[in-house]
């Protein structure tokens, strides 16, 4: 099985795209061949969909790459640093970096993870989306169902 997990918080603007881009493919009839899934905020739900069945999953996130507004990127969970104070793991975590450590280290089927990351234009504590992100919906669904067939 292959999965496209949206996370984000639809509360903080940019960041609800990887949710509102599962809306927008579900929506659009564009679900075939793999499952749309919305994780929100609740990160360490993925244990869920890390079984021996999982053959590779997709999460899709806003993220501070260094490059314009909308643009985007894909890369392994391997390549994936984070830069939020390590804590520890909480029961609502948000940071999906440690939770697929912590899932590798406890013996969680790990499948082939890519991350797609996409430079936000605005995160700030408003419901909405930005013209620019908004915009390229399209271009991300289509982006995406290429990327989950490989």
């Amino acid at each position: 099985m292959k999965y496209i997990i949206g996370i984000g918080n639809y509360s903080m603007y940019d960041d609800s795209l990887g949710i509102r881009l599962i809306e927008y493919l579900e929506e659009n009839n564009l679900v075939d061949g793999f499952k749309a899934i919305d994780l929100s905020g609740n990160a360490l739900n993925i244990f869920s969909y890390l079984s021996e069945s999982t053959d590779k999953i997709i999460i899709v996130d806003t993220a501070r790459l260094d490059m314009e507004p909308g643009e985007y990127r894909f890369f392994s969970h391997e390549n994936v640093k984070t830069l939020k104070a390590l804590s520890g793991i909480t029961t609502h975590e948000g940071d999906m970096v440690k939770v697929l450590a912590l899932a590798g280290e406890t013996g969680y089927h790990i499948p082939e993870i890519i991350f797609m990351g996409v430079e936000p234009k605005e995160i700030k504590s408003e419901v909405g989306l930005s013209e620019i992100l908004e915009s390229r919906l399209p271009e991300y669904g289509q982006v995406l169902l290429r990327e989950i067939m490989l």
